[in-house]
């Protein structure tokens, strides 16, 4: 028996590639390597709102939203964005999870878990899958990768791998904690990134979500940060377990496409490249992967040239928005703590904050990095940092 398609990962990327396939009549499964879809969670679980609409999401799985974020610098002082453009969910992300597999199910496609692919190979009729779980090699007509940022698969299959990487660490624990989103800001609180604490609610429990983003070494930053979180909110001294750590691409693989295969989401390096936020990068990955394999399963046309579409068509939507946002992550990782303290002093005496209200949209971050580097203070502090 062959399929029409295999989706090697059951994220939201994988998913929303199933489901769509699935709802056009397409063959379609997917192998997950845990056991259970959505667990472990692995990210904070921000999206913003106007993606519920937009793709069709499960809004069921929204634990709370925000349309705020405090910035603290390095040496304590902070400023707090507010606007209404800015609408983010705080999703259960193993729910929200879930439940695109329950709409992947609902649409025909078959998903099997654990089931961890051993080996994947392509020749010009097929591809060939092996996987734990499964008695005998799987034949499709074309393979997904959707796995995550692990790049075994892309290395084989020549597509590459990100030029860069950057470590996260996140835990969810029940506490009374800040009543806005906070952003760290800082050389000891985390090289090169940021850590943040997110709060929602569980009902009538209080919970936070807290995280770090560095270059290296972040399960040991995570630890010192959530000390100092702790000891600001009196929370109870005993032992919290081991954050969640995860890597994540800070850009695009050298090529999302080959004969009878697509890379989605993490896989294909497609993140935020100032937050190393995926959902929505992953989804809309998704969706545009499912629409040219169904031109290509249909007109049984596997030429370069028809799954180039796929590429052609993120980097039409997501190129810009990741090529200066990789330039401000770049140009922002190398302020000092000095500039950073500047850069919020700025926020609040100056007019970056009601900028930032015309600008910010929590899946499109292009417009305010440019905003910031057209405003003449910001860009002498960034300087200043970078000549020291």
């Amino acid at each position: 028996m062959m399929r029409d398609v295999v989706v090697v990962g059951g994220g939201p990327a994988g998913l929303m590639t199933a489901r769509q396939l699935a709802t056009e009549g397409h063959d379609v499964l997917v192998l997950e390597e845990h056991p259970h879809i959505g667990v472990p969670t692995h990210c904070t679980g921000l999206l913003g709102l106007d993606a519920f609409s937009e793709l069709d999401l499960p809004r069921h799985t929204i634990l709370d939203s925000t349309q705020a974020a405090r910035f603290v610098a390095p040496d304590g002082s902070c400023v707090q964005v507010e606007t209404d453009r800015v609408h983010a969910a705080i999703v259960d992300r193993a729910a929200f999870d879930q439940s695109l597999a329950d709409q992947s199910r609902a649409a025909g496609a078959e998903l099997r878990a654990p089931a961890r692919v051993r080996s994947i190979a392509i020749a010009e009729t097929g591809v060939t899958i092996t996987a734990d779980g499964c008695d005998e090699p799987i034949a499709a007509r074309a393979c997904v990768l959707a796995c995550g940022a692990s790049y075994r698969f892309n290395r084989q299959l020549g597509l590459g791998v990100p030029r860069a990487l950057a470590h996260s660490a996140q835990l969810e624990r029940a506490f009374d904690g800040p009543d806005a989103v906070e952003v760290h800001l800082g050389r000891l609180v985390a090289p090169r990134g940021f850590a943040w604490v997110v709060p929602f609610r569980r009902g009538l429990q209080r919970c936070q979500r807290l995280g770090l983003l560095a270059d290296a070494r972040a399960g040991a930053w995570f630890r010192a940060f959530a000390a100092r979180v702790r000891s600001r909110f009196g929370v109870d001294e005993g032992e919290w377990p081991e954050p969640r750590l995860k890597v994540l691409p800070l850009g695009p693989v050298s090529k999302t496409f080959a004969p009878r295969l697509l890379a989605v989401g993490d896989a294909a390096g497609l993140v935020k490249p100032t937050t190393g936020g995926g959902i929505y990068y992953s989804l809309i990955s998704g969706h545009f992967a499912a629409e040219t394999l169904h031109h290509a399963l249909r007109d049984d046309d596997w030429r370069e040239a028809r799954l180039r579409e796929y590429e052609t068509r993120w980097r039409d939507r997501l190129g810009a928005e990741i090529r200066i946002g990789l330039a401000f992550r770049m140009l922002a990782s190398r302020l000092t703590d000095r500039g950073m303290d500047a850069i919020v002093e700025l926020a609040r005496i100056d007019g970056i904050v009601p900028m930032l209200r015309q600008t910010a949209d929590f899946n499109w971050h292009r417009r305010s990095a440019l905003a910031l580097l057209r405003h003449a203070q910001f860009r002498r502090i960034l300087l200043s940092s970078l000549w020291s």
